[in-house]
């Protein structure tokens, strides 16, 4: 797993290597020497390029200033362009360039918008080293001027350690925010990098490691390897009901597609058997479209499951390893029945869509019922679902948001949205790199459904079920979008496009090296 950590978290880890003995200033060398390097990979070379750097006064553009020494070793021609007098190790570093001007050929500028427009305009290369991952609140005065005019210049940009604007604890982007080609984060990524806002000023994001050890974080980030490795692994004689088979309760009249799409979504994540349990008069329309699975007619109100449906299944849920809920049932008391009778089954539990607003009327009386349940259950709201659980699903940190409302509910829950989030009760949170906007779009939340419950029935633990299976949700939608364009996505797209993300997911290794890229811009 990629750690991804809070500046808190950052600070510390730094403070304790520097503690074991080696230097700030060494440290602050290796940042902007990684930093170089990458620069140097995005111009091609060094000769006869030209860099500007906008250096704030703090470690951020300490790194910016040594960075620029080193560009300067290598033969390019760097101005720096310094917002204040630096102090600490960044001082150190200025002095450096100060006393060795002649040989490494660095600028020197005090900030000055229009000379820097000049600059910026014959530069090969931008390096905004502004504000640190430690800032929050909204840029003012210079720092401002000096994030316009970066975002106004034509030439490529480079972030040092995170975009200048972008808040390294929740990713908030206040005001205006530095639109980055290449982000290098030092030695971790962190938290500003991967959520959203922020994630998307930081175009493709490198990883140096700089020697900085990491003992704490809070989030992590699974790379493809590790998705691959968190699912059930395939035995060489086996039958469909030890693969896991899945039981399904979902859709009514006017609301099937939601069922189907759930259904398909299960069956090409690998489940052994999907049993769709649908309102008695909808039967119909699955037998057509939902070959693979068994149908179940159950006892309906009005085209809708009426709650004595989760009792008719009878011993078919003995057989089954896992219970999906909420798809298409539709809103109102018959939704809250069956949800409720679902709660009592002995099974671990998914539950999506309408579901999540039956079971937000249920907490309303008894707070502590997920807590209660001797199985795990997995709760995937969007931003307006959360609301109904007792979330905020507008709150400015959304890492925050999502730990307390799993660990109040005592369920792992999923935040979706692009960088979806994943929290279990103890409080790790996963996030999710994959995906792109051809999925908002109405079923692909089903889908989804489909493949974490699948997951949870062919024996993946609940979580590891839950962040892998929207990886590779939300990578099957990048394939799909790849084959026929963001724009004409649409659900069931999904479904066809996932044996191709499992294909993909088996065959990633983990990045390794000094500096790797982690992950690309998310557009």
């Amino acid at each position: 797993m990629e750690p991804v950590l809070t500046p808190d978290e950052m600070r510390a880890a730094d403070a304790a290597t520097i503690e074991g003995g080696v230097p700030g200033s060494e440290l602050m060398d290796r940042a902007a020497h990684a930093c170089a390097v990458v620069a140097l990979r995005m111009m091609g070379g060094a000769y006869g390029k030209r860099v500007v750097v906008v250096a704030g006064k703090g470690n951020n553009g300490g790194d910016g200033i040594a960075c620029a020494r080193h560009l300067a070793v290598a033969g390019a021609s760097p101005t720096v362009f310094l917002l204040d007098e630096p102090s600490g190790d960044a001082a150190h570093h200025l002095e450096l360039v100060r006393t060795t001007a002649g040989r490494s050929r660095v600028r020197l500028e005090p900030w000055s918008a229009s000379a820097f427009e000049r600059a910026a305009d014959r530069a090969d290369l931008i390096v905004d080293a502004l504000l640190g991952t430690g800032f929050s609140g909204a840029p003012r005065y210079e720092v401002a001027e000096a994030i316009a005019a970066i975002n106004a210049a034509d030439g490529p940009v480079l972030a040092v350690d995170i975009p200048s604007g972008v808040s390294g604890g929740d990713g908030g982007v206040p005001e205006d925010a530095v639109a980055a080609d290449v982000t290098v984060a030092i030695q971790a990524l962190k938290i500003g990098h991967v959520v959203t806002p922020g994630a998307f000023q930081c175009g493709r994001i490198d990883v140096a490691d700089v020697g900085i050890t990491i003992d704490a974080h809070s989030v992590l980030m699974p790379l493809p390897a590790e998705v691959w490795a968190a699912l059930p692994p395939s035995e060489p004689d086996t039958h469909k009901y030890r693969v896991g088979a899945l039981a399904v309760l979902a859709g009514s009249s006017g609301m099937t597609g939601a069922a189907v799409l759930t259904a398909l979504g299960a069956i090409r994540a690998g489940a052994g058997l999907v049993i769709l349990g649908v309102p008695s008069s909808t039967l119909e329309v699955f037998e057509t479209t939902v070959t693979e699975a068994i149908k179940v007619p159950l006892p309906e109100v009005e085209g809708r499951l009426d709650p004595k449906a989760v009792d008719e299944l009878g011993d078919r849920l003995d057989r089954c390893r896992a219970l999906a809920v909420g798809p298409g049932l539709g809103r109102g008391p018959h939704a809250v029945g069956v949800v409720r009778r679902a709660l009592d089954v002995a099974l671990p539990l998914v539950v999506d869509g309408d579901g999540l607003w039956a079971l937000g009327e249920i907490l309303r009386d008894e707070a502590e019922v997920l807590r209660e349940r001797p199985h795990p259950a997995v709760l995937t709201p969007h931003a307006g679902e959360f609301g109904y659980l007792g979330g905020d699903g507008e709150a400015a940190d959304r890492v925050a948001a999502v730990r307390d409302l799993a660990a109040r509910l005592g369920a792992v829950v999923h935040l979706k949205g692009r960088r979806a989030l994943t929290a279990s009760a103890d409080g790790t949170v996963w996030v999710n790199t994959s995906g792109n906007p051809g999925l908002a779009t109405g079923g692909t939340g089903d889908v989804l459904t489909g493949v974490v419950s699948s997951l949870v029935a062919q024996g993946a633990p609940v979580a590891d079920a839950t962040w892998a299976g929207a990886y590779l949700h939300g990578l099957a939608g990048d394939i799909a979008a790849a084959r026929i364009g963001r724009r004409s996505l649409a659900a069931r797209d999904v479904p066809d496009a996932l044996p191709a993300a499992f294909r993909d997911v088996s065959r990633a290794g983990r990045p390794t090296g000094t500096i790797r890229t982690v992950a690309e811009p998310a557009t």
